[in-house]
């Protein structure tokens, strides 16, 4: 299962916490989320929160592909 499966994979609350940081000039989520999901079957233990399901105060964040 963990040759198929990602452990981690984008997330609209994860993408929806980069586009803020990154709007107040902070670019390090970005950063972190390339590098994390340039190589998703990878462990990272630094980010061990992104390959859980989503918090539920995430729940009602939406994002287009156009976000």
């Amino acid at each position: 299962m963990q040759r198929i499966n990602p452990r981690f994979v984008l997330r609209n609350y994860m993408a929806q916490e980069a586009i803020a940081q990154a709007q107040e000039g902070n670019f390090a989520t970005v950063q972190a989320l390339y590098t994390v999901l340039s190589t998703p079957f990878d462990e990272h233990p630094a980010y061990p929160d992104w390959a859980q399901p989503a918090p539920a105060w995430a729940a009602d964040i939406e994002l287009s592909c156009s976000s």
